[in-house]
């Protein structure tokens, strides 16, 4: 049988803690080191697990060699866009937009379009012309990027709520999630109604409160309560509501 000196733990396997005796000897500065016997089938053990340890690393770094050429790519590079109120339609909320509004075969309008959840749900159901208005010139290039190969699409950069029909025409579809913060999702509402055209239909996302109510619950032809946590993904728990206007 051979015979070796163990100093630490780091010498054995993982659950193999137990190798070490409970008794031992004293070397010249006054310290304990411990024996441990092992056969020679023990040490083959030991250095296949020794091998197989090292091909696995040099296989897990072959991975992140490959993981880390890609993310030095330009186009991989994360691009962080932020806006003043941007909360973004989550894409299930989105469709749903979408599915209400029905007709999406003529002028489509997405008002306060952030970053194109809406236009996405659109351009999912149908080919149409669609209009988008953002003011955050982050967002903007984001938009650019996406509706650059888009012949039936065109970007407005600008304040929408100072964009008016003779800029932008009339509209036979609005989707739209405006701003809510202190109520200017009902100027935007408003401001975009004045945009339909006749016998056109407006969709909108907004803040499920009294202002809102007051302003909207009997003029819109639909109402649909949101439940909580809607926006949650968004980063934000407020209350929200779809709207439906016939005009």
């Amino acid at each position: 049988m051979h015979q070796r000196k163990l100093f630490s733990g780091l010498d054995c396997l993982p659950g193999q803690l137990d190798l070490f005796p409970t008794d031992g000897t004293d070397d010249a500065k006054g310290e304990t080191m411990h024996t441990a016997t092992y056969s020679p089938e023990d040490n083959k053990l030991r250095l296949r697990h020794l091998m197989e340890t090292t091909e696995a690393v040099d296989h897990e770094m072959v991975e992140e060699r490959q993981r880390f050429t890609r993310l030095a790519r330009d186009e991989s590079r994360p691009r962080a866009v932020s806006a003043f109120n941007l909360f973004q339609t989550p894409e299930p909320l989105a469709a749903r937009v979408a599915e209400i509004v029905g007709d999406l075969t003529r002028r489509t309008l997405e008002p306060s379009a952030g970053l194109g959840r809406l236009y996405r749900a659109i351009r999912a159901r149908s080919g149409c012309h669609v209009t988008l208005v953002e003011q955050s010139a982050e967002c903007c290039a984001k938009l650019y990027r996406e509706i650059a190969s888009d012949e039936s699409a065109r970007l407005v950069q600008g304040d929408f709520l100072a964009c008016d029909a003779g800029r932008l025409g009339l509209f036979n579809s609005v989707l739209m999630n405006p701003p809510f913060k202190m109520g200017r999702d009902i100027k935007h509402i408003l401001h975009a109604l004045t945009l339909l055209a006749p016998g056109g239909r407006l969709v909108a996302i907004c803040a499920n409160g009294l202002r809102q109510r007051s302003a909207f619950l009997e003029a819109a032809s639909e109402w649909h309560d949101l439940p909580d946590g809607s926006f949650r993904v968004s980063g934000t728990d407020v209350n929200a509501a779809i709207i439906v206007f016939e005009n």
